[in-house]
């Protein structure tokens, strides 16, 4: 693989991407481990199946980078509150929700968290190294495109919230209705 240059060396820009880009994936990972264990909508499911299959090999490719370069993963910080990152409490939450109340939480904060990674891309885009630049736009695309879609799920389920509270007052409005007969 061609990394761009001669050496084994890589600019500040792309090390410090890849520390705080690792622990990103890593997040979304674990939420989407969480969708796959709690929700029931088929459109989650397979969203989070597909964030876990490409971000796994991407944390793999840039641990290899920064190993190769003689680079830590450690980003020598706490991630907290960079990037879109749900912090501890924020997780546990998650955890605890069911049903379309986990659904609309668990999209809330992955598209927050991918438009943090998406922020986080500018790091990388005029790389010298072509591999880190080519590999950040892939980012940036593979992530604005589930930001779309993981908008109009949300969307989607808001509707369907409404429609069957809107359903649900129907309801009880017949009900008097037929009472006061």
């Amino acid at each position: 693989m061609n990394h761009g240059s001669s050496n084994s060396t890589m600019a500040g820009s792309d090390v410090m991407f890849m520390q705080m880009m690792i622990p990103h994936h890593q997040q979304a990972i674990e939420l989407s481990d969480l969708a796959l264990k709690i929700s029931k909508n088929p459109e989650i499911l397979k969203l989070a199946t597909q964030i876990k299959a490409a971000q796994g090999p991407e944390i793999e490719a840039m641990k290899s980078w920064l190993k190769e370069s003689g680079n830590s993963e450690d980003p020598g910080h706490s991630m907290d509150g960079m990037g879109g990152m749900l912090s501890s409490d924020e997780l546990k939450n998650l955890g605890t929700l069911s049903g379309s109340a986990f659904d609309r939480a668990f999209l809330t904060g992955m598209i927050e968290h991918h438009e943090g990674a998406v922020h986080m891309v500018m790091m990388i885009e005029d790389s010298q190294n072509s591999d880190y630049a080519a590999f950040g736009a892939k980012i940036k695309k593979v992530q604005s495109e589930e930001i779309e879609l993981m908008k109009k799920l949300l969307e989607s389920i808001r509707s369907e919230e409404h429609t069957s509270e809107l359903q649900s007052q129907f309801r009880i409005s017949y009900a008097v209705f037929c009472l006061k007969k």
